[in-house]
């Protein structure tokens, strides 16, 4: 039976108790920057997220962040005049294939544990989403 009369302000704005979800704390074997991976990935999901099975995919996945950014500085420091030699253009050819490869790693483990925007809607959802942003976001040139 309700109470009667005015509800007390203790009353109206208690809160039920919550009981924090710990987020996944990265492995001792990854780097700085692979643990750094970790946190900013498990931290744009929600705490219950990754579970004890997709955590391996999760570890692969900051470990292959790692190995492409290693080759995007690789080829950033390649001098273009290089690829006037067999050496070069070899050398270049196999940094590139590497990249992909990693490239490809990454997004198959991000489906797999479902990060991209794309697992993140149906496809009925996702051209009605489509559909209402039209026309309301910036322009690059205009931002």
């Amino acid at each position: 039976m309700n109470q009667r009369g005015r509800k007390s302000a203790g009353r109206i704005f208690s809160v039920a108790p919550v009981e924090a979800i710990p987020r996944s704390a990265p492995p001792a074997d990854l780097s700085e920057f692979e643990a750094a991976m970790w946190c900013s990935v498990v931290n744009t999901k929600p705490a219950d997220w990754f579970q004890a099975d997709t955590l391996p995919l999760l570890r692969s996945y900051c470990k292959h962040i790692s190995t492409a950014a290693t080759l995007d500085r690789e080829l950033a420091e390649f001098d273009p005049a290089w690829l006037r030699t067999d050496e070069g253009l070899k050398r270049f050819r196999v940094l590139t294939d590497m990249r992909e490869r990693e490239s490809r790693a990454m997004t198959a483990l991000c489906r797999s544990m479902r990060l991209t925007q794309q697992s993140q809607y149906l496809a009925p959802t996702a051209g009605t989403v489509a559909q209402k942003s039209k026309g309301k976001a910036i322009k690059p040139w205009e931002g």
